[in-house]
């Protein structure tokens, strides 16, 4: 009998083991329920397709971000060179609760090893596999924003607050930059000079008529088409900067403030088609119309004059979600264009239009000369933020 009972007790530990194994893999299925392995790869790529397979078979919840889609060979490209990911397809991220949890290059066919990722906890940390050997861990990130920006496709996270570029600001500290670029953008001569003319042009056909009337209505015109079209630029430039690292920007701020102060000093113009200008300002001088379409040609034909900070400004923005984006770049033209309807009132309140315009002949250099450092000191700013 005594037998018996160890011969059943023998019997029973192989099937009693695998019990448990099948209860902890379920209660850990279960637990990360709402997971995903996201798999970076290319159509031609054999390892890929197994990897797809393998997922298949075992009926794991996967999606293909396939390099045929540029989007996702651009964040791919983002991955390896920003985080020292393994430099291999397929690459995959494994994903929790909308959280990475761990990245895994290489084409692992281990059902345990993969249920096993998604209940590691590396104190915020998330490791990083080659094959199922550990290779090291990013460090520093919200893994929550980082599935958002490099598996978009399955996971949507609406609060950023940090981004995986590296900005470690929080909404505050971009809405000072934000001042700061601004600032930058509209003291800058080159932005103010086009406008300047149509304001004293219309000022003298409306010294002959004696009506102020036409100075409102053509420096309203331009300025409303301005903001419209730097506007929808920044829209545009949303989606086109949103994975250009944050020290990038920081360089081009740097690197432009440097030119305006340059080429302020030395006073070479920095406006492109200057007499196609000038000749368009002849015709808006009295047209409304002609006003507008000036100041939508002056929002792309003023780019290498004063785009620098607003580039910059769209860079760091594209961090944050869509609303957001939208409502600070709302805001960054509104001050942008503030100086325009400040020199349009004094000129339409005083008609001391030649005054206003020998003031930016005269302080042309300086005013290019604190712009420049103002962009600068941005620039630096967001670099020590990284």
């Amino acid at each position: 009998m005594r037998y018996g009972i160890r011969s059943l007790i023998s019997a029973s530990i192989p099937i009693i083991s695998l019990l448990i194994l099948t209860l902890t893999t379920s209660l850990t299925a279960s637990a990360s329920s709402n997971y995903v392995f996201y798999i970076y790869g290319s159509l031609k790529c054999g390892s890929c397709a197994s990897l797809v397979n393998f997922f298949k078979d075992e009926g794991l919840n996967y999606y293909f971000c396939s390099f045929e889609n540029m989007s996702c060979a651009t964040r791919f490209s983002s991955l390896v060179e920003g985080y020292g990911v393994p430099d291999i397809t397929p690459l995959t991220l494994v994903i929790v609760n909308d959280s990475v949890v761990a990245i895994v290059g290489g084409d692992v066919h281990n059902k345990d090893f993969w249920l096993g990722l998604l209940s590691k906890n590396y104190g915020g940390k998330i490791p990083i596999y080659l094959f199922t050997m550990g290779k090291g861990f990013i460090e520093g990130v919200d893994s929550k924003v980082f599935a958002a920006k490099y598996a978009p496709e399955v996971v949507k996270v609406s609060n950023v607050t940090e981004t995986t570029n590296g900005f470690k600001g929080d909404l505050w500290a971009v809405v000072a930059v934000m001042f700061g670029l601004a600032l930058s953008d509209a003291i800058n001569p080159c932005a103010t000079y086009v406008y300047i003319l149509l304001l004293v042009a219309s000022a003298l056909v409306a010294v002959k008529r004696g009506s102020k009337g036409l100075i409102m209505a053509t420096g309203t015109a331009f300025i409303c088409a301005v903001y419209v079209g730097y506007y929808m630029l920044g829209v545009g430039l949303l989606s086109v900067l949103t994975y250009v690292p944050t020290w990038v920007l920081s360089a081009i701020a740097i690197g432009f403030g440097l030119w305006v102060i340059i080429t302020g000093i030395f006073r070479k113009s920095r406006i492109v088609a200057k007499s196609s200008i000038i000749n368009l300002i002849r015709r808006a001088k009295t047209s409304v119309i002609m006003s507008v379409v000036l100041g939508f040609v002056v929002t792309f034909t003023l780019l290498p004059c004063s785009s620098g900070p607003y580039v910059v400004f769209a860079g760091l923005i594209s961090r944050f979600n869509l609303v957001t984006a939208l409502t600070l770049l709302a805001l960054y033209n509104l001050l942008f264009i503030l100086p325009l309807v400040v020199i349009m009132f004094i000129i339409t309140t005083t008609m001391k239009y030649r005054r206003v315009q020998e003031f930016i002949v005269t302080y042309d250099r300086p005013l290019s000369v604190v712009a420049g450092i103002l962009l600068i000191g941005v620039g630096i700013y967001v670099l020590l933020l990284h």
